[in-house]
C-alpha cells in the first residue's frame, strides 16, 4: 500500500465498503502493443474513503480482469492489456466488491515496417550498451536462444541427456523448464510467434535420447525430424508430441531458422556435403504427408505423420564448403574444421557464426540464397576485446565461445559463453547485440 492521496467524507446513503472502478475508455492498439487499465481504489476506513493504490500482490478483494475475446486482446492479473489479433474486445473486472467501468479495445493490424540489418559486424566495439541479457554463472552451457516479439527470451541447453528450454522475462527465469529428451544438444533452436502463443523449432529424434544431433553427423539410423513445439513449461515432450514435424532427409536437419518478418525458414543439413535449403514459411504445410515410426523403447512403433519437404520447391538451395565458411584450426598437430556455432537467415541472406572459445574472435560468413559468398569469415568485433570482456564480467579470463545467432527487426543478437574459474563456477552466458 502507498500513503493516502486524498480523503473525502461519506454520506449516510453511501455503502460502507471499499470501492473499485476502472476508468472507462476506448483505446486503439496495433498487434503486439500493450496498455494498462487505469484502476481507482477507495478504501473505507472509519467513516471516510481513502484513495490508495491497489496492492495486486495481496489482492485483498480477489480482483480479476477478463477480456471478452482473448483472440483480440488478453489482460494480465495486474491489468496489463496486450493486443493479440485484429478486432474488438471489452476488458472488465470482477471482485468481492462492485467494480464499475470497462475498457473497449480495438486492435488494428501492425504497421508493416521493412527492417534491414545494417550493423557493422567487424567494427562494433563492446560496451555495456551491447549487453542484452547477462545470464551470469550457469550450471549448464547455453547452446541456443531466441526471443518472442514481446522481448521475452528463451534459452536452450543440454542436461542429463535431454534438451531444456527456459523462459526469461526482464532478465529473470520464469516458470519451469520444458524438457525434450530426444532433441539433442540444444543448439538447433529458434522461436516463432503466433498471435500470443510462442512456438519453437528444433531437431528431434525418433530414436533413443541423445539421438537428436544438430552439430555433427548422425551416428545411428534413427529418423530425425524438424519439429515445431508449442512452449509449454513444466512438460516433457517428444518429437511425436510436436504440433508439426518435417522430414528433411535421412540425416535430418542440423539447424533450422525462422525469419518470420520475411516469411522464410532455412534449414542446414547434410547430403554428402553441407547443404542449406530455404523455403517460404507459409508453404510448409502445403507439403505432402508421409509416415515415420518411433524406434526407441518409449512409444516404440508409434507412427508419426510428417510433412515431406522434398515435395516442395525451395526458394533457395546450395551446398557449401565448411572450410571456406568457418575456417580451420590445428589441434595436436591435426587440422580440424571450425564448428558452426550459429545459423540465421534474414532478408535474403544466410549467416553462419563460427569459432571456439580461445579464438581471437568469432567469425561470421554471409551468403545469398544461391550460395554466393557476400562476406567470408568476418571477425566479430564484440568478441575480440578480451580485456573488455573481463571488465564487463562476461568472462573471467577472456575466453568467449559463440553459442547462437539471430536477427530480429534489423538487430543481430549473438550468444556467447565465457569460462569462469572461481568458486567452482564454470560458465557465464550472455547475449549481445549489433545494430
Amino acid at each position: 500500500m502507498v500513503a493516502a492521496i486524498s480523503c473525502k467524507e461519506t454520506s449516510l446513503e453511501q455503502e460502507n465498503h471499499d470501492r473499485l472502478a476502472i476508468e472507462s475508455t476506448n483505446i486503439t492498439l496495433t498487434e503486439g502493443e500493450t496498455a494498462s487499465v487505469k484502476l481507482s481504489y477507495s478504501k473505507f476506513d472509519r467513516g471516510i474513503y481513502v484513495e490508495l493504490d491497489y496492492d495486486f500482490n495481496v489482492n485483498q478483494h480477489h480482483l480479476r480482469f477478463t477480456s471478452s475475446d482473448e483472440s483480440v486482446a488478453v489482460v494480465s492479473d495486474e491489468g496489463m492489456i496486450q493486443a493479440v489479433g485484429i478486432g474488438a474486445a471489452k476488458i472488465t473486472a470482477t471482485a468481492d466488491v462492485k467494480v464499475d467501468g470497462y475498457v473497449n479495445v480495438t486492435v488494428d493490424a501492425t504497421e508493416e515496417i521493412e527492417y534491414k540489418f545494417t550493423g557493422d559486424i567487424a567494427n562494433t566495439k563492446l560496451t555495456s550498451n551491447n549487453i542484452v541479457l547477462p545470464l551470469g554463472i550457469s550450471h549448464a552451457v547455453m547452446q541456443g536462444f531466441d526471443m518472442d516479439r514481446h522481448g521475452n527470451i528463451y534459452i536452450s541447453w543440454e542436461e542429463d541427456d535431454g534438451m531444456h528450454v527456459r523462459k526469461f522475462v526482464g532478465g529473470k527465469p520464469v516458470g519451469e523448464d520444458m524438457l525434450l529428451p530426444t532433441c539433442g544438444h540444444g543448439d538447433c533452436f529458434c522461436v516463432e510467434q503466433d498471435k500470443n502463443e510462442c512456438y519453437f523449432w528444433t531437431v528431434g529424434s525418433l530414436g533413443e535420447p541423445n539421438g537428436g544431433f544438430s552439430g555433427g553427423l548422425a551416428t545411428d539410423s534413427a529418423v530425425r525430424l524438424t519439429c515445431r513445439f508449442k512452449f509449454d513449461p513444466g512438460t516433457v515432450k517428444y518429437p511425436e508430441d510436436a504440433e508439426e514435424c518435417y522430414y528433411y532427409n535421412a540425416n535430418g536437419c542440423r539447424e533450422c531458422e525462422i525469419d518470420q518478418e520475411h516469411d522464410i525458414v532455412a534449414l542446414w543439413g547434410y547430403n554428402g556435403s553441407d547443404l542449406c535449403k530455404i523455403y517460404k514459411l507459409s508453404d510448409l504445410k502445403k507439403a505432402s504427408k508421409i509416415t515415420k515410426k518411433v524406434t526407441r523403447k518409449f512409444n516404440n512403433g508409434k507412427e508419426v505423420s510428417v510433412y515431406d519437404l522434398n515435395s516442395l520447391t525451395p526458394v533457395g538451395s546450395f551446398n557449401f564448403q565448411r572450410k571456406v565458411i568457418c575456417g580451420t584450426r590445428v589441434v595436436d598437430g591435426k587440422t580440424q574444421l571450425h564448428a558452426i556455432q550459429g545459423f540465421t537467415v534474414y532478408d535474403g541472406k544466410v549467416y553462419f557464426l563460427a569459432g571456439y572459445k580461445n579464438d581471437p574472435a568469432a567469425t561470421i560468413s554471409v551468403l545469398d540464397f544461391s550460395g554466393k559468398i557476400l562476406q567470408e569469415r568476418t571477425p566479430v568485433g564484440l568478441s575480440a576485446d578480451k580485456d573488455k570482456l573481463v571488465s564487463l564480467n562476461l568472462s573471467s579470463n577472456g575466453t568467449f565461445e559463440p553459442e547462437g545467432m539471430h536477427i530480429r527487426k534489423g538487430v543481430m543478437y549473438l550468444g556467447f559463453v565465457g569460462d569462469y574459474t572461481t568458486a567452482g563456477a564454470k560458465k557465464h552466458s550472455c547475449i549481445l547485440k549489433i545494430e
